[in-house]
């Protein structure tokens, strides 16, 4: 498989989120991912998936899009 590397220094947490994602195919709106599926996808301990989610919107390459009660996530960079 290809390695996606990313182009600015990001802890290996970010790193394995956000290949997950892609691999995932959460790269636009319509295929938002809820933070448990976002979890799940990259194998990492809860509060880790989410301090990573929290960098990649810092670092402009995600988004939330807000449903209901809940909010999914999805990709607006193929590479960080």
């Amino acid at each position: 498989m290809e390695k996606i590397l990313p182009t600015f220094m990001v802890s290996p947490q970010v790193e394995k989120l956000f290949t997950a994602l892609v691999r995932a195919g959460a790269t636009s709106e319509d295929k938002a991912v809820s933070a448990e599926k976002a979890t799940s996808l990259s194998k990492l301990p809860k509060a880790q998936c989410m301090n990573a989610i929290q960098e990649l919107k810092k670092a402009g390459a995600l988004k939330e899009k807000k449903k209901n009660n809940t909010v999914d996530y999805y990709l607006v960079k193929t590479s960080l």
